[in-house]
């Protein structure tokens, strides 16, 4: 019996592509759950950071005493959150203002209605 074992080299062709088979399948189920989690977490964070950009610009127009800001088109919205929403209001970047922001960039691009409204474009 010791000799037998002592033969005994390596795994069996069989036995390779039975553990390849298994880790196939494995991956076949794994992949698709792993792109799920991914992609629902990229929506959450778009939202959580069209929050933040909705409550910076809120926060803003009451400091300043704003009823109305500088209306952005979908056509000019920005990432740039240092001239948002224009060059002498901004969110980020100027002290006077009080950085609402924490990034002067977004991962998103953002515009406004003239009431304060933010919506959210494409991916920057």
């Amino acid at each position: 019996m010791r000799r037998i074992l002592l033969r005994q080299q390596g795994f069996t062709l069989v036995e390779i592509l039975i553990a390849v088979g298994i880790l196939a399948i494995l991956a076949a189920v794994a992949v698709p759950a792993v792109a799920h989690f991914t992609s629902k977490s990229e929506t959450k964070a778009a939202s959580a950071e069209l929050s933040n950009v909705q409550s910076a610009l809120d926060s803003l127009m009451s400091d300043q005493g704003l009823e109305t800001v500088t209306a952005i088109v979908l056509a000019s919205a920005t990432c740039a959150m240092t001239a948002f929403p224009d060059s002498t209001i901004k969110l980020n970047g100027d002290a006077s203002n009080g950085d609402y922001m924490r990034q002067a960039n977004t991962r998103y691009k953002y515009y406004t209605s003239a009431s304060g409204k933010v919506s959210q474009g494409a991916k920057c």
